[in-house]
């Protein structure tokens, strides 16, 4: 019971400290623990694996998955997205715990440009911006 409780409060504390990391540039010192996890190699290596699968699954010459991605924006914004899956690859270069976080958003949050009837623009437009969060540059 004890496991499940900590569980439980650990991602809570992972919630709260998401939210906060995703309005600021810079991370507080409090929330160094969960920048750290968020820019661990395994973790950029998931989101980037992840990435590359959602490309591979928008491909016009496969039959369409039970995903509902909306495959017609992922392959307008290819591109972009094997981009972004290349700097989160690229282990040795550093990137912002925030622009990890918002990788992490855009491949789950449902309502996002990834999802449903996309619109390649606006997909286009959080794959430019997260970018350039991942790079410090915005």
């Amino acid at each position: 019971m004890r496991s499940w409780e900590a569980r439980r409060a650990l991602r809570g504390a992972r919630r709260r400290a998401d939210a906060e990391l995703a309005g600021t540039r810079l991370p507080p010192p409090r929330l160094a623990w969960r920048a750290a996890e968020l820019v661990a190699d395994e973790n950029r290596i998931d989101l980037a694996r992840s990435l590359t699968d959602v490309v591979h699954a928008a491909d016009e010459r496969l039959l369409p998955a039970a995903s509902p991605i909306a495959r017609a924006a992922v392959r307008a914004c290819r591109p972009q997205l094997l981009a972004l899956a290349a700097r989160l690859f690229d282990v040795p270069n550093p990137v912002s715990a925030r622009g990890v976080l918002l990788v992490d958003q855009l491949l789950t949050d449902g309502t996002g440009p990834l999802y449903g009837r996309g619109d390649a623009g606006r997909l286009l437009a959080t794959a430019t911006h997260i970018l350039a969060v991942l790079d410090g540059t915005e």
